[in-house]
């Protein structure tokens, strides 16, 4: 027998235990890839350890998995808003992209929850920090526009109400220069916003949701603001007495927090 037929012979009855070889080393691969709610649940696990990088890698794949999940889309969503608060530069300018993104698609799919909208709203806000003023303040219209609707859906939506104080207090605090590109890019001042109207949304989302920590971290630095000391100290006190379990940013938060009453005047 000549050699090449031999050597047809050997790797055809080869062939077989080949197949069977692939199989053995699929069919772990295949056992071992998770669910969307198994990677969903990492996600969870993985937020609630402040671990942002590994909660967006879960809620990512989560979201391969089941590319319409809107719960998973608004996690992602946040997820990336907050992370982008620890990145500088171009990384974080990708990253609030992609929240945007993310929380877009999550309005697409599901205008009817309040959810969605006010996930939209929050990446926005954060994407408006690196903006000049015309975009910024041309955002602001988007940004006042989907907490109306989150509001409207959900009017016990604590964050929505955050960002409606938010947003009060920076139109409020307009310096006549902007108001003056105000007047181009959105036909004026929006109407109705007051440093009132942002007191009684900050108290609206602490009532809502009183351990939340970023509501009384932002609503003293405000009252820091007005010169309200005492008011000041109390919400920053309880902000850095609360436990850091409302959102992975909790000990960024409560540091702030210090460096805030550190710079009030003494009692």
């Amino acid at each position: 027998m000549s050699r090449p037929i031999r050597v047809r012979r050997r790797m055809r009855l080869l062939a077989p235990l080949a197949l069977v070889a692939c199989g053995a080393l699929l069919e772990p691969l295949a056992a071992g890839a998770r669910t969307a709610e198994e990677a969903f649940a990492e996600g969870e696990r993985a937020y609630a350890a402040a671990n942002l990088e590994d909660a967006r890698k879960a809620y990512a794949e989560a979201l391969q998995a089941s590319p319409s999940d809107v719960r998973t889309m608004c996690r992602l969503s946040r997820v990336e808003s907050e992370l982008g608060e620890t990145q500088k530069g171009d990384v974080q300018r990708r990253t609030w992209a992609d929240a945007v993104v993310h929380a877009r698609e999550a309005v697409r799919l599901a205008p009817e929850q309040s959810e969605p909208h006010i996930i939209l709203a929050v990446a926005l806000g954060r994407q408006a920090l690196h903006e000049g003023a015309r975009t910024r303040l041309a955002l602001s219209k988007e940004i006042k526009a989907e907490t109306d609707l989150a509001l409207q859906k959900d009017p016990n939506n604590g964050r929505a109400w955050h960002v409606l104080a938010m947003w009060n207090l920076k139109i409020a605090s307009l310096n006549t220069f902007d108001r003056m590109i105000a007047g181009s890019v959105l036909g004026g001042v929006p109407p109705g916003a007051s440093y009132a109207n942002a007191d009684q949304a900050f108290r609206k989302a602490i009532e809502l949701e009183p351990e939340y920590v970023n509501h009384r971290l932002e609503y003293g630095r405000f009252l820091k603001d007005q010169k309200r000391t005492a008011d000041a100290r109390r919400e920053l006190e309880r902000a850095i007495a609360l436990p850091a379990t409302s959102s992975a940013l909790d000990t960024r938060f409560q540091a702030d927090a210090r460096q805030l009453l550190e710079k009030l005047p003494k009692k």
